[in-house]
């Protein structure tokens, strides 16, 4: 009975962390969540980490309730990055090629997920393992990104695609 003790006061502590609310509950999960972190991040209540040892965050990024990212894969996100509301970023995948054994026994498959600076993911989308988001690049709301971007794009759609750029102001 007490064999996972250590795993699921793990699971208590990431649930106090989600859940405490303000600034004392990003400062909290700053500190004391596992990931790595720069200055003034924002890490709102109610983000799901999976693997958060995995994870290392920019400075001034922001990452919205409800969004879930998983980094067993490891996922690095960049300075000044935005993430929207329940967003999905996954470093792992379930293994599938066997049709003789069960996909549940078939292991995963880790690729890793970069974000770099200046990107701004919009809310419910969804970032697979293996993709980098360049800098610059704009995630339209609801996007499935199964492609790494390139620089100031902006992509929406499913799968996502380049529908503009970003340009230089003067």
């Amino acid at each position: 009975m007490f064999r996972d003790i250590g795993k699921e006061f793990t699971q208590w502590k990431q649930a106090f962390l989600e859940a405490v609310p303000g600034k004392t509950g990003e400062y909290l999960r700053n500190r004391l969540y596992g990931y790595v972190c720069g200055k003034r991040v924002r890490v709102l209540r109610g983000v799901v980490l999976h693997h958060p040892t995995r994870l290392k965050i920019g400075d001034f990024a922001g990452i919205s309730s409800g969004t879930q990212i998983n980094a067993a894969g490891g996922v690095q996100i960049g300075n000044n990055v935005l993430i929207g509301p329940h967003c999905i970023i996954w470093s792992q995948n379930h293994r599938y090629e066997a049709l003789d054994i069960e996909i549940r026994k078939q292991g995963y498959e880790y690729k890793g997920v970069v974000i770099e600076d200046d990107v701004w993911i919009g809310a419910s989308s969804v970032i697979l393992p293996g993709v980098t988001l360049m800098r610059g690049t704009v995630v339209a709301a609801g996007a499935v990104v199964v492609r790494s971007t390139t620089e100031g794009v902006v992509v929406a759609g499913i799968p996502a695609k380049p529908i503009s750029s970003r340009r230089a102001t003067v």
